[in-house]
């Protein structure tokens, strides 16, 4: 399936995207993003059996509007479910939680999400617990009993990541040097998992890993690094943003370097295409949305009885003949 649809892709997100307030007061904002159910009559939504929000760390990553297309996709096919999809602006705790307490407070039957950390929300789980709300993880879990996780073996998915660059850096002829190691945020489970498993595949090579950069939601810190550490010999990015911004910051300064990113964006599939991203994991992130709502509905029926039960929604690598 061909992947390189930027221009449509954007046009299409300047369309949907509808901006509401609500999650985090003043200083955070709620996006509903193209919910289907906004597209119903008062009376459809009403008599929904069911309402299941998804509630993600961030709007900002496309990787999240792919979570949201899978559960859309769902939602069509199950019928009878009234969907939203809200997030706050920043991926931090407080306004994750004003989230989830929204969701509660609004009667859903339950909540897919993709934790900001892994303690960080379970004030909030504890109370959605009480009132009945099932659980689904995607992505990103808390440490707080859910139905299920659905997600990418996210350490295997590193170790991929790492032999595919190494495989690279041998076929270059590069047997020794830094490679560049980064990260959003030091909380996040998944890419602490992705850059464990990366880092062991050099493990007695003569490459040295650099110790992780935060950008902390600061996407010119990251480019600002990057910029200044072109004498490394790779760079891992470990999910779309981090990659994005690596990969532009070498075309603003015309610097090929290896690049192994992380996600399909099209930006990231973009940068792929032009030659500054190496190559990128794809993950399966409409999988995790469609098959979430999936377990949340059959929960709500009593036909799913499972706790904590781990899905793996698998990943491949995509190089630019792959686009």
């Amino acid at each position: 399936m061909k992947h390189f649809k930027v221009f449509a892709a954007l046009f299409l997100m300047m369309c949907a995207t509808v901006f509401l307030s609500g999650c985090g007061g003043d200083s955070s904002t709620v996006v509903v993003k193209d919910n289907p159910t906004d597209q119903k009559d008062p009376q459809e939504v009403k008599d929904a059996k069911y309402k299941i929000y998804l509630i993600t760390m961030d709007s900002v990553d496309d990787f999240w509007k792919s979570i949201d297309n899978g559960c859309k996709q769902a939602v069509k096919e199950i019928g009878g479910i009234d969907y939203k999809w809200i997030a706050p602006d920043q991926n931090l705790d407080a306004p994750q939680m004003e989230c989830i307490d929204k969701a509660v407070a609004d009667g859903a039957n339950a909540i897919l999400l993709a934790s900001s950390s892994p303690r960080g929300v379970i004030p909030s789980l504890e109370k959605a617990q009480a009132k009945g709300v099932k659980i689904v993880y995607v992505d990103n879990p808390s440490e707080f009993d859910a139905l299920a996780f659905l997600a990418t073996d996210n350490e295997k998915a590193g170790v991929l990541a790492g032999e595919t660059l190494k495989k690279r850096l041998e076929e270059d002829g590069v047997t020794s040097g830094t490679i560049g190691m980064c990260a959003n945020k030091d909380n996040v489970t998944s890419t602490n998992l992705r850059n464990k498993g990366f880092r062991s595949v050099f493990e007695g090579s003569n490459f040295t890993l650099t110790e992780i950069f935060y950008m902390n939601d600061n996407d010119q810190s990251l480019k600002d690094w990057a910029a200044s550490h072109t004498d490394y010999a790779a760079f891992f990015g470990p999910n779309e943003r981090t990659a994005r911004n690596i990969g532009e910051q070498m075309r603003d300064i015309n610097a090929k370097k290896i690049i192994m990113g992380f996600d399909t964006s099209d930006s990231v599939l973009t940068l792929i295409h032009d030659g500054f991203i190496f190559a990128t994991m794809q993950q399966k992130p409409e999988v995790m949305g469609h098959d979430g709502i999936k377990i949340a509905v059959e929960a709500l029926e009593g036909t799913f009885t499972e706790t904590n039960k781990r899905i793996d929604t698998g990943v491949t690598v995509i190089y630019r003949d792959s686009i």
